[in-house]
């Protein structure tokens, strides 16, 4: 595509710009003690329970912890939590903190946050609205101790440890104590960094320090669990849109990780030897579908979509390399436990204009604009945004294609108003591998109408599957249900998937201890290796 090739002419030449830059490192004591991100959005929203927003998520992580976390091999690790005593039915979790704990303003942290923290999560995430669904009671012992009980087996450590949609980050009581709709202001955190809340402003650098009342575990780190040690007295995020710009800062020193690069400049940089070019976290490609507005309201009207989707077009279009993607028709995920291509029933391939345009008139598709939110800071979504625009116009369908930051678009996605009245229709996402493998934490596959995801899918079937998969103790049994949730899943659609791809991530070489295969990214547990 002619936008990609130009990208890529851009980068050669700031790497053959590069050249008058040689010996120009920003290094000096102040910034080696200062670990310095390009992150792929800005941040807006602060509050990790509002929001889904991989942005923010980042940010929680750094200046939040959890009672529990996943570690390399996905087995959910105590955190903030001592230990845990799980009842023979796993409905009864007795679950001890650490002594010691402290928020960032020395206040210490006691059940009585952990418990009102639990209770906000549990209203807003999916995971959490599973847990609650199931809660008998949830109630305090001590101080440093509280029950859980339940009507059914859940699996409550790897929902607590859940890394995507609404983390069960702990916050202090009279913070957690808000609604789960209002934004919060008071920033007191658990987690190794702290952020000063009144200095920061959208759209400018966003700085975290060192929280002093930090208590981090003695166990080796793993993944997310483990020790998590705030090595950088400083980090800095800054929101940099301007893909050369964020180049030109990396390859001058004066920035040490870059997040989300466009995949053209990423691979135009290998071979630097001041920089480390390594594919990151592996991420299911999707189209997000709002159910409750025409035309995809009516199930031929998704169904239509598929026969416009040729995963391999679209991802030669909005990731290039092929060694970076591949087509993929399990929504489990190819690479996941309970991945299974053969369960859906769809349609593959190469697009079917006609047949789409059929089902979009036995839809009652009236001609409309169909509105597609672009985020055009994210590259590879602009892309793919681009290339159904250009699907459905073949297809006789009117399109009104509406450019924005991703920001934005975490803020418009909420509303439920007619296309033509500031609502929507579809935008472009992605749900990290490791949570898109698994029916408990597939964000996007809930199913559960008004307190689904961002689209509001409505199947009571997908829903009784995956109560089934959750209670389920039998790994057999519950690879069986996995595949009949798929193929039900391929037959409703509560999303379109393009593919699955892995990110390219970009940092310097002196930087260890970096994991560019976080679902999320975290930035603890980093060395620079001339310190």
């Amino acid at each position: 595509m002619k936008m990609r090739s130009n990208i890529g002419r851009s980068a050669a030449k700031m790497i053959t710009l590069s050249s008058l830059f040689a010996g120009v490192f920003f290094a000096n004591m102040a910034m080696a003690d200062t670990l310095r991100v390009i992150d792929g959005a800005d941040l807006k929203t602060i509050d990790p329970i509002v929001t889904t927003s991989d942005t923010t998520i980042i940010h929680a992580y750094l200046i939040y912890d959890k009672l529990f976390e996943f570690d390399k091999d996905g087995m959910a690790r105590p955190q903030l939590a001592d230990k845990i005593d799980i009842g023979a039915d796993k409905k009864s979790y007795t679950i001890s903190l650490r002594k010691g704990l402290k928020f960032s303003d020395g206040g210490p942290i006691t059940t009585d946050d952990v418990i009102q923290s639990l209770k906000r999560w549990a209203s807003r995430d999916q995971t959490g609205q599973l847990l609650a669904a199931r809660l008998k009671e949830m109630t305090k012992v001590d101080d440093l101790t509280f029950r859980i009980e339940l009507n059914q087996p859940f699996d409550v450590p790897a929902a607590l440890a859940g890394i995507t949609g609404n983390p069960a980050f702990i916050m202090p009581k009279r913070v957690a104590s808000l609604p789960a709709t209002d934004q919060l202001s008071d920033t007191t955190g658990s987690g190794p960094y702290q952020f000063d809340y009144s200095a920061w402003k959208p759209g400018q650098t966003r700085i975290y320090t060192k929280n002093p009342n930090y208590v981090p575990r003695n166990d080796p780190s793993s993944f997310y669990s483990g020790k998590k040690e705030a090595t950088f007295d400083k980090i800095e995020i800054s929101y940099v849109p301007d893909s050369n710009t964020a180049m030109a800062e990396m390859l001058t020193g004066q920035q040490d990780i870059w997040a989300a690069p466009p995949l053209d400049n990423a691979l135009a940089l290998k071979g630097n030897p001041d920089l480390v070019v390594a594919k990151g976290f592996f991420t299911q490609g999707l189209f997000v579908i709002n159910h409750v507005v025409p035309p995809f309201d009516n199930v031929k009207a998704r169904e239509a979509l598929t026969y416009l989707i040729d995963q391999a077009e679209i991802n030669s279009a909005a990731v290039g390399d092929q060694q970076f993607w591949h087509t993929c028709y399990a929504y489990l995920t190819c690479e996941g436990t309970y991945g299974d291509e053969t369960a859906y029933n769809g349609h593959r391939g190469a697009a079917d204009f006609d047949k789409a345009k059929k089902l979009l008139e036995e839809a009652g598709y009236d001609g409309k604009p169909i509105v597609i939110l672009d985020p055009t800071d994210w590259a590879e979504a602009h892309a793919r945004s681009l290339y159904l625009a250009q699907q459905l116009r073949k297809a006789g369908a009117q399109v009104d294609l509406q450019a924005m930051d991703w920001s934005t678009l975490t803020s418009r996605r909420t509303s439920k108003a007619p296309a033509s009245e500031g609502g929507w229709n579809l935008f472009p996402n992605i749900m990290g591998g490791q949570p898109a493998s698994s029916p408990l934490t597939h964000l996007m596959l809930v199913s559960s109408c008004e307190k689904a995801w961002f689209g509001w899918p409505c199947d009571k079937k997908i829903e009784e599957l995956r109560a089934a998969f959750i209670s389920a103790v039998d790994q057999s049994e519950k690879k069986k249900i996995t595949s009949e949730l798929q193929a039900r899943a391929s037959t409703y659609l509560p999303f379109i998937m393009t593919g699955e791809n892995t990110a390219a991530v970009v940092y310097r070489s002196d930087i260890e201890g970096f994991n560019p295969e976080a679902t999320e990214m975290y930035f603890w547990n980093i060395k620079r290796k001339s310190k």
